[in-house]
């Protein structure tokens, strides 16, 4: 009985860490979601660069402005979804962005084009599972 107990213990532990994302799995998947998704109805994110500690990226808008975008994922407490808008949340002003002249502003709103199902929640998600690398060594 032991016996079983034990092999089951050890399927059991081997099967759930076997769906565990690495961290070069999730920032595949973030870049890879904000370079496709990323944006509102008249912008788009390009130069999408993403780690534990820092993300960033250009907005650039279709009449041709650009804002520099970036923030540390480990800083946000809490993401949340408001409705059926398309952006996410963040609990406190952690996204900077400064425009061509170089004047920053702070925001919590990371604008996420729908059309994949339940890509807001899969975004905080792994937003979420990527904080928990930093600090780790990368």
């Amino acid at each position: 009985m032991k016996t079983k107990t034990i092999i089951t213990a050890i399927i059991l532990l081997f099967s759930l860490t076997s769906f565990a994302q690495t961290k070069e799995e999730t920032i595949a998947w973030i870049k890879e979601k904000l370079e496709q998704h990323g944006g509102g109805n008249s912008s788009s994110f390009s130069d999408v660069k993403v780690s534990p500690c820092n993300i960033s990226f250009t907005e650039k808008y279709q009449g041709g402005k650009e804002y520099k975008i970036s923030f540390n994922p480990s800083k946000v407490k809490e993401w949340e979804t408001i409705g059926l808008s398309a952006y996410i949340l963040a609990d406190d002003e952690i996204i900077l962005s400064a425009n061509e002249a170089g004047e920053q502003e702070s925001d919590r709103v990371l604008w996420i084009r729908k059309g994949v199902p339940d890509i807001l929640n899969q975004m905080i998600r792994q937003l979420t599972h990527l904080a928990a690398f930093c600090g780790n060594k990368e």
